[in-house]
């Protein structure tokens, strides 16, 4: 057995080298793109940065380099990428700062303090780590979708630096509201990603590992919840249908995701031996965070009545609260099939809600003259939230009847 370790390690070098090889190229881009910030050849270093982005895609997800790459190798190159990072970021605030009639870049601002907190507590921690022979778990799929979204944001807001014709202004505006976009994503995939790692370094040395997959899963309904209540009301404007197309678009792909994680976390638990009492738990307060935050996005664009949220509100506190209770005598409450049914009856509904406002828009500015469309319109929404709140009552008091017997130690 002593034989093999060397043995496997002599296989992985050629795989070393060109991950190191590759990997050199991009931090050179870096300095290039730098170097081209600095002396404003824009053009250049938009084209620089996309070719850093193309070859972290092809080390992280086709050669997989941090994941067998050495220690001490792995420790420079990620304070190197992240120092050059911090360095682009920091030339991209400063020359849409100095660009005349411009507001100030807060959100670029923001990512910037972030983003450099972020590098310390990572030269700190990861310094502490390299003393026994550990690393930060920077290869997980996560920390590498973080490490994408921030790529994507330089090129981005590289984009944004570059001065382009009136004729296309419309095309700098849509530019500029996606690299806000982006930059909000990865300053949440940093915060749920720095979560993990903190996880990681103050669990007991012998057991450090990071989030499950499905945790993380669960987590990031919680964290992209807010970034769907600034997508959702992104103009300013409680109107919806005042909305940009685009973020009524990036709104309902957000909700599709949220449908698609809910269920895929507990699969993911079941399938790789990860379910936890932290998954229990965390999974339906996750859901009731998301819903709530569609419903009363729903509720300030005059999509529902407040009666119905507030309905809702209280199903979902009352089913709580008894769980709550539950866990406190060491009982797990039975699950009722009514609540998986309302469920997808609310995440149904929600789709067709933001679909149906996703045609209001295209009809009225394409087909404005089709009849009564508008009064349909209107009604749609109402009926469907009706539906919702009704269904949702009803399930709550087929739960509260399923567990009469964790009530009556209360009663």
């Amino acid at each position: 057995m002593e034989e093999e370790a060397p043995q496997s390690e002599l296989k992985l070098e050629p795989q070393r080298k060109e991950g190191r090889v590759w990997f050199s190229l991009k931090l050179t881009n870096f300095l290039a793109a730098i170097s081209c910030l600095v002396l404003d050849y824009n053009k250049t270093a938009v084209l620089l940065l996309l070719l850093s982005l193309l070859m972290g895609l092809y080390t992280s997800f086709k050669i997989r380099q941090e994941d067998i790459e050495k220690l001490v190798q792995k420790f420079w190159f990620g304070l190197t990428e992240k120092g050059l990072v911090n360095i682009i970021f920091l030339m991209l605030f400063l020359r849409i700062l100095w660009r005349p009639f411009h507001d100030f870049p807060t959100i670029l601002c923001l990512g910037l303090i972030t983003i450099t907190l972020r590098n310390l507590f990572y030269l700190a921690f990861s310094v502490s780590l390299l003393k026994e022979e550990k690393a930060l778990p920077l290869n997980s799929i996560w920390g590498k979708i973080t490490t994408l979204s921030l790529n994507i944001t330089m090129l981005l807001y590289a984009l944004r630096v570059e001065k382009l014709p009136l004729k296309v202004w419309k095309i700098q505006k849509d530019i500029q509201n996606f690299s806000n976009i982006f930059m909000v994503i990865s300053l949440l995939l940093i915060f749920a990603t720095s979560l993990g790692y903190l996880y990681f370094y103050y669990r007991d040395p012998d057991h450090r590992k990071p989030f499950s997959v499905a945790s993380q899963l669960t987590f990031s309904r919680i964290i992209l919840s807010p970034v769907f209540i600034w997508v959702f009301f992104y103009d300013n404007n409680l109107t919806y249908q005042d909305n940009n197309l685009i973020f009524k678009f990036l709104a309902l792909f957000m909700v599709i995701s949220f449908a698609i994680s809910d269920g895929l976390d507990g699969h993911l638990a079941r399938k790789f031996g990860q379910v936890s009492k932290l998954g229990k738990y965390l999974d339906p307060f996750s859901d009731k965070i998301s819903t709530m935050s569609i419903f009363l996005c729903f509720l300030a664009s005059d999509y529902a009545n407040v009666w119905m949220i507030a309905l809702i509100y209280f199903r979902e506190a009352t089913i709580e609260t008894l769980r709550t209770l539950a866990a406190g005598e060491n009982v797990v409450l039975d699950a009722r099939r009514s609540g998986k049914w309302k469920t997808a009856i609310q995440l149904t509904v929600i789709i067709t809600i933001l679909i149906g406002a996703i045609a209001d828009t295209i009809i009225m500015r394409y087909w404005p003259d089709i009849p009564h469309w508008p009064q349909v319109w209107n009604w749609i929404p109402y009926t469907l939230m009706y539906i919702v709140a009704l269904v949702t009552i009803l399930s709550g008091v087929d739960y509260i009847i399923g567990n009469l017997k964790v009530l009556k130690r209360y009663i």
